[in-house]
């Protein structure tokens, strides 16, 4: 039994789930970070959904309903291995049009006439 009832979540809310905790890490500029530790703890990541089943749900009650579903849904997420190669590759998405944009950026910049002259420059 989940915190959220008795069924499993649908396809939809793993993926509402999946892309809110990539949008949050990458607002936050923890991509690299997260991308290491995620790829680290993948292999263990039905261990550890265990351990925090064991260790740290109980404890979620305490701080009340909306955080006791979403940390139970966490933990039933991404017990799943697929679903943490998703936010990886999702995060890595959002580097890629990041770097593409400063690049774009860096590109107008350079295109752009300097009012400064060579006399200005070496005086």
């Amino acid at each position: 039994m989940y915190a959220w009832g008795d069924a499993d979540l649908t396809e939809e809310e793993i993926d509402r789930i999946v892309n809110e905790v990539a949008v949050k890490i990458h607002a936050f500029g923890f991509d690299a970070i997260a991308i290491i530790a995620l790829e680290s703890a993948k292999p263990l990541s039905n261990i550890g959904a265990e351990l925090s089943r064991m260790f740290f749900t109980p404890f979620l009650p305490i701080l009340g309903p909306n955080i006791n579903m979403l940390g139970d849904k966490l933990v039933y997420v991404f017990q799943d291995r697929k679903n943490i190669e998703r936010v990886i590759k999702l995060l890595e998405q959002m580097n890629e049009e990041e770097e593409k944009k400063k690049a774009k950026k860096a590109e107008k910049k350079a295109e752009e006439p300097s009012e400064a002259t060579e006399e200005d420059i070496s005086e």
